[in-house]
């Protein structure tokens, strides 16, 4: 056995920047989840904010829409845009979606299709898949790298949720705020691209005024927040399918 000796040192020796770098990145993905939860009130009791109401205008598809978004944990969710033209609200209660639209008088009610379900419950979500992160276990949090975003310095995290894919969180390094999220293909390519401004306190809560969502570098939506409420105190009843 001894002539195997200095080799298996060698080998052994060979490894350890790898674990040392494998550890060193676990330990910085560690810090930048818990100063994450920490910035958007991890020091506070977990169900210290149930629930948010949120108004302002929003841009999109060359029309201007008033918009009211409230949600409450863990998912539920009713969003209204409307204008002179029309009114479309459309809501979760956890488990079923729906849409109410009114034009000219005329009201119509659905309930969505299973993609529609899913897509709204996505939505619903309250939490960050990055909240508590490490409290969890269902969603799979790597640290990319540490880069450069419109001079702002910036930790990309890849992010693979259970039922919904692959994403890339922008971190800021200094308040560890989001700032921008790619939602990626099954090619890996970017899909969906929405970016974070304008962030502001509520209530001791960070919260982004402006919200810009992109497509193939095209701005599919552009939305600015006058009024966040915090703890509005919605009912569960808000959230359920209309009779008209």
């Amino acid at each position: 056995m001894m002539p195997f000796r200095p080799l298996f040192l060698i080998a052994c020796i060979s490894l350890f920047p790898l674990l040392a770098g494998a550890q060193s990145d676990s330990y910085a993905l560690q810090r930048i989840l818990q100063r994450y939860t920490e910035a958007y009130g991890g020091f506070r009791d977990a169900d210290s904010l149930s629930s948010i109401s949120v108004e302002g205008i929003i841009e999109q598809n060359g029309q201007s829409f008033d918009f009211l978004m409230r949600k409450k944990r863990p998912y539920s969710m009713r969003y209204r845009l409307s204008n002179e033209l029309c009114n479309v609200i459309s809501g979760y209660n956890g488990d079923v979606a729906w849409m109410r639209t009114e034009t000219n008088g005329e009201v119509s009610i659905q309930t969505l299709d299973a993609k529609g379900t899913r897509a709204l419950r996505a939505q619903a979500r309250f939490d960050s898949p990055l909240f508590r992160a490490m409290e969890k276990s269902e969603n799979e949090i790597t640290l990319l790298e540490r880069a450069t975003l419109d001079e702002r310095s910036v930790y990309v995290l890849s992010v693979d949720e259970s039922g919904r894919g692959l994403s890339h969180y922008y971190i800021d390094v200094f308040t560890a705020y989001v700032v921008r999220v790619d939602q990626l293909d099954a090619n890996g390519e970017v899909q969906l691209q929405t970016l974070y401004r304008d962030y502001k306190e509520v209530d001791g809560y960070p919260f982004a005024h402006e919200v810009e969502t992109r497509l193939d570098g095209q701005t599919l939506s552009l939305a600015k927040v006058n009024e966040i409420v915090v703890n509005p105190g919605l009912l569960s009843f808000y959230f359920e399918q209309p009779r008209r």
